[in-house]
């Protein structure tokens, strides 16, 4: 019997609605709750941007529900209230987004800069890169991707270790891979030197794949220094 009220309900919502009523005063009740979008989706008096934000609400609350969320309670307002929730929803939103983004650029220009720093103590380069692929008759299970690279210590000082990270990316600019890189040989000021690393690959992985399947010559490799110890136990970057 309940059930049967509350179809009724919804039907003279659906009607009343669709003959002109204005929407953004129809009032959520716990009956209505989660018909109130179908009466109204008809409705003329619900521009383009308000029907927008009422679907947003809807999405927002089934993906809540989905996951195990919080559900946004309406009971007791009006669509006109639920839309202009929405909205500040939305520019909150927008805001915390614009101040994500200023900090990340902050981030990565900070880095940049202290990455150029280093660069005047030890200059990097990638020269080779290839696949090493497991070998059950050796013992080995594990496939690798092997990095060579050549340094050079132009700093002036004698170095003891130094750690930062390399950036692949394709010519274009767009992300292949990112490793971290610490070289603990010591080398003497004005000396070079090369290094051979390993990177476990997984087959599974979208960025393992690309960077073994990309040839050297159409990649970027930029290297990052973020930290440099001296012999002498002096360090500049990060601690």
């Amino acid at each position: 019997m309940r059930r049967s009220a509350i179809a009724l309900l919804a039907g003279a919502l659906t009607f009343c609605y669709g003959c002109g009523s204005d929407p953004h005063k129809l009032k959520i009740t716990e009956q209505n709750k989660g018909s109130f979008m179908e009466s109204i989706k008809d409705s003329k008096g619900l521009t383009v941007e308000e029907n927008r934000l009422l679907i947003a609400y809807e999405i927002r609350n089934v993906t809540g529900r989905a996951f195990g969320g919080n559900e946004t309670n309406v009971v007791g307002k009006t669509v006109a209230q639920v839309i202009q929730e929405e909205r500040q929803l939305e520019e909150k939103q927008k805001k915390e987004q614009v101040e994500q983004n200023r900090l990340a650029e902050e981030a990565a220009a900070k880095e940049q800069a202290r990455a150029a720093e280093l660069r005047k103590a030890v200059n990097l380069s990638v020269y080779d890169k290839s696949f090493q692929a497991a070998d059950p008759t050796e013992g080995s299970y594990q496939d690798y991707i092997v990095i060579r690279c050549a340094y050079e210590n132009t700093s002036g000082k004698n170095i003891r270790a130094f750690r930062g990270k390399l950036h692949f990316t394709d010519l274009f600019g767009g992300e292949i891979y990112q490793s971290g890189l610490t070289i603990s040989d010591p080398i003497e000021a004005g000396q070079r030197a090369t290094w051979a690393g390993t990177i476990k690959y997984n087959q599974f992985l979208d960025n393992d794949v690309r960077l073994k399947n990309a040839a050297l010559r159409d990649m970027k490799a930029e290297w990052l220094p973020s930290s440099i110890i001296f012999t002498d136990g002096t360090r500049i970057g990060d601690e």
